[in-house]
């Protein structure tokens, strides 16, 4: 996206991460984990303008690498011992909202008592957010490395595909022109924020 940091995209006057983060809370969800990698002190600077009762735990992978998996681990890590399951959302997901969210909840807790992982599927591609119980993050956690589409290939019979005709679930935001497009599809107005001055972006710093 040109060096820039997706989730802070502006989009009908919020940032991504804060639409996220409200979605999140508006189904009643406690307190998100925010992994931080690259661009980490510009986000951090962000999330320090937000009310208290808003802005979301954060942890930070110093190596951030395309691989998603250290960075879920350790968000896993981050999470208490009193969770019951975990949901994973993206950040660059524009269209995710609350119902989205509770539809996928509502799934997991519908599911059969042999599956521990719901992945919404839409047209046959698997999206997000996807929800598994405290067995599935013991599991990661004991296999360093492990990314939760290598569990799901290890554990077909516990996987639930849910699968749904909302694209909100697989559109995300990788290129410019995937913001072009966005804004032309929704009529939403989209701009990037103004760079902060005097922010360190190198999350090895943070």
């Amino acid at each position: 996206m040109g060096g820039r940091a997706k989730c802070l995209l502006e989009v009908q006057g919020q940032s991504l991460l804060e639409r996220l983060v409200r979605a999140v809370r508006g189904v009643g969800l406690p307190t998100p984990v925010l992994v931080l990698g690259h661009h980490a002190a510009e986000i951090q600077a962000h999330l320090a303008q937000w009310p208290a009762h808003l802005a979301p735990r954060q942890v930070i992978n110093p190596m951030p690498e395309d691989d998603p998996a250290p960075s879920l681990h350790i968000g896993l890590r981050a999470l208490g011992n009193d969770v019951h399951a975990v949901m994973v959302l993206l950040a660059d997901q524009p269209l995710i909202n609350a119902a989205d969210i509770g539809a996928v909840l509502h799934a997991f807790q519908r599911r059969p008592s042999d599956c521990q992982l719901v992945v919404p599927m839409v047209n046959g591609v698997p999206g997000h957010p996807v929800v598994f119980d405290v067995a599935v993050r013991a599991d990661l956690l004991g296999a360093p490395g492990t990314s939760l589409r290598q569990w799901r290939a290890a554990h077909p019979q516990a996987t639930l595909p849910w699968v749904v005709d909302n694209p909100h679930h697989t559109r995300d935001l990788d290129t410019p022109d995937d913001v072009h497009t966005l804004a032309r599809d929704t009529g939403w107005v989209c701009r990037w924020p103004e760079p902060a001055t005097g922010v360190n972006t190198d999350p090895a710093n943070t």
